[in-house]
């Protein structure tokens, strides 16, 4: 099972836009490209618990509607109702 999005990190647009195109978990590295921050950023925010992730072993995981939430949320920007309506908080 593939952990890679299907749309390329690296395609121009609007972050939120590449985000709901995605499907599947994304990798730290994979947010890092998509944020245009380095991977050791994503790994401290995921150290403090500062973005929504999972952790599978070793390996931690990125939802892209819940990173797309959390931009917003970081934002202040609102979230439609389509994107937090029936799903619950990442612990």
């Amino acid at each position: 099972m593939s952990t890679s999005p299907t749309l390329s990190i690296s395609e121009p647009g609007d972050v939120f836009e590449r985000l709901a195109a995605c499907h599947g978990f994304l990798t730290a590295r994979d947010v890092a490209k998509m944020l245009a921050i380095s991977e050791k950023t994503v790994y401290s925010y995921v150290s403090r618990n500062m973005i929504p992730h999972y952790k599978i072993e070793a390996n931690v995981r990125f939802r892209p509607l819940e990173l797309a939430e959390w931009l917003r949320n970081r934002a202040g920007l609102t979230t439609p109702a389509s994107l937090s309506a029936g799903r619950s908080a990442v612990q």
